[in-house]
C-alpha cells in the first residue's frame, strides 16, 4: 500500500540546487514554502562542512517530499451532471439512493467552485476600503456596504458567508445587523468590530448571536483568524458531506466509485482500510523517528498528483474489528468538515487541504458506525 520506501531512496539523493528547483515550481502556500526554505538554508550550511549525515539526507527527502506534492493543481473540473444521473440510474435501483448521491455531488461541486462570500459593512469608507482590501487578497469574495440598510439590502441579493459590521454606524447600526441576520439567515457568521469594546457590549454582541467581536484598530492577524475561525465553524455545522455506501459487493462499490469519479473528471484511488492497523498507516509518522513515513491519505493524493481525487476508504466495518486503535476517531481528522481545510500529515507536519477531496467510505453494513463519524456521513444502500 506504501511505496514511500523507494521514493525516499531517490529523494535523498538530490542536490540543493534540485530542490531549489523543485521548490520555485511546487505552487505550494507561503507558510509551508517558508518551512521548506528555512530547512533548506540549514541543508545549505551543513554542506559549507561537508556533513552527510542520516539527519541531513532525511531533511533532503523531507523537503522534496513537499516540493513534489500537487497543493494546487486541481482537476479540470466540468462534471458531466446529466452523465452522473444516468450513471445511478444503471448502478442504483433505490431513487432515494439515487437522489442523495446525486444531490451530494452537485452541491460538492458547487461548493468546490464557491469562494466564501464575505459582507464587510462600515460607514467610514477608507475603513471600508481596507478592510475589504485585506480579506481579497486572502481570496475572499467580498461585498461592502456603507450603511446597515445597504447591508441588509445585499443579504437579501446575494448569499453571504459572513458578516463583519461596524457596532456604531446610522439609524441601521451593527446590533441591528445582528439581528437580521440570526433571524433569516442563521447559517451565516457575524463578526463585530467596535472601537467602544467593552465586557457589557461584547457579551451583548455574543448573546444576540454574533460568532466573534474585534477591537478598534484591528489588527490583521486577529480580523483573519476570527473569519477563518467563523468560517470552519459555520462548515463544521453545514451538514453531512462524506458519502458511505453500504452493500455486500465490493466490485459494485468500486464500480460506482469509479464512474462517479469519471463523470466528476477526478482522479481515483482506493484505500483498503482493513490492511491499516493503526493509526500511523493513515497519518504517517513523525520525522524524529527512524521509520518516519507519511500515511496512506497523502500518499494517494501524491500518486494521483491532484489535490482533488475522488478517494474511496473501503471496507470500513472490517478494519473497525482488526484496527489498533479508534479507527473512526482517526477518520474523523481526515473527513470532517472543521478538519479537511487544515489536514495535518504526521510526516509531512504541516497541514493540506483535503477540501477538494471526495472521499467516500464503504460497509457491508454501516449498523455500527458511532458518532461522530456517523454524523458527518450520508449513507446510501445498495
Amino acid at each position: 500500500m506504501n511505496d514511500f520506501g523507494e521514493l525516499n531512496k531517490k529523494l535523498r539523493s538530490l542536490t540543493l540546487q534540485e530542490l531549489r528547483q523543485w521548490l520555485a515550481s511546487s505552487g505550494m502556500p507561503a507558510n509551508v514554502r517558508k518551512i521548506a526554505d528555512t530547512t533548506l538554508e540549514a541543508l545549505e550550511a551543513l554542506a559549507t562542512l561537508n556533513t552527510a549525515t542520516a539527519r541531513h539526507e532525511n531533511s533532503l527527502a523531507y523537503v522534496g517530499y513537499l516540493s513534489i506534492l500537487p497543493w494546487n493543481r486541481k482537476s479540470v473540473n466540468k462534471p458531466d451532471l446529466d452523465g452522473i444521473e444516468k450513471i445511478l440510474n444503471e448502478h442504483v435501483r433505490d431513487s432515494s439512493s439515487r437522489q442523495i448521491i446525486l444531490e451530494h455531488l452537485k452541491g460538492r461541486f458547487i461548493n468546490d467552485l464557491k469562494k466564501p462570500r464575505i459582507l464587510v459593512v462600515d460607514d467610514e469608507r477608507i475603513a471600508l476600503e481596507s478592510l475589504a482590501y485585506i480579506l481579497e487578497k486572502e481570496n475572499y469574495e467580498v461585498v461592502t456596504a456603507g450603511s446597515g440598510t445597504e447591508a441588509i439590502a445585499r443579504m437579501e441579493e446575494s448569499d453571504i458567508d459572513l458578516v463583519i459590521t461596524d457596532l456604531i454606524m446610522g439609524e441601521v447600526d451593527g446590533t441591528a445587523i445582528i439581528k437580521e441576520t440570526v433571524s433569516k439567515y442563521p447559517d451565516t457568521r457575524v463578526i463585530m468590530i467596535t472601537g467602544y469594546a467593552t465586557v457589557d457590549t461584547a457579551v451583548q454582541a455574543l448573546r444576540m448571536g454574533a460568532f466573534h467581536y474585534i477591537e478598534k484598530p484591528v489588527r490583521v492577524d486577529d480580523l483573519l483568524t476570527s473569519v477563518k475561525d467563523a468560517l470552519r465553524h459555520k462548515y463544521s455545522n453545514g451538514g453531512r458531506n462524506v458519502l458511505c455506501i453500504e452493500g455486500q459487493s465490493r466490485e459494485s462499490h468500486i464500480s460506482l466509485g469509479k464512474t462517479i469519479a469519471g463523470a466528476m473528471n477526478r482522479k481515483f484511488a482506493i484505500i483498503s482500510l482493513s490492511e491499516t492497523r493503526e493509526e500511523s498507516d493513515i497519518l504517517g509518522i513523525g520525522r524524529a523517528s527512524d521509520d518516519a513515513r507519511p500515511g496512506c491519505i497523502i500518499e494517494e493524493i501524491r500518486r494521483a498528483d491532484a489535490a482533488d481525487p475522488v478517494i474511496m476508504l473501503e471496507g470500513l466495518d472490517t478494519a473497525v474489528s482488526e484496527f489498533s486503535g479508534d479507527i473512526t476517531s482517526i477518520l474523523m481528522e481526515v473527513i470532517a468538515p472543521f478538519k479537511k481545510r487544515e489536514f495535518r500529515d504526521r510526516y509531512m507536519d504541516v497541514p493540506f487541504d483535503l477540501s477538494g477531496v471526495i472521499f467516500i467510505l464503504t460497509s457491508c453494513s454501516a449498523e455500527n458506525i458511532q458518532s461522530p463519524l456517523r454524523d458527518v456521513l450520508d449513507i446510501v444502500r445498495l
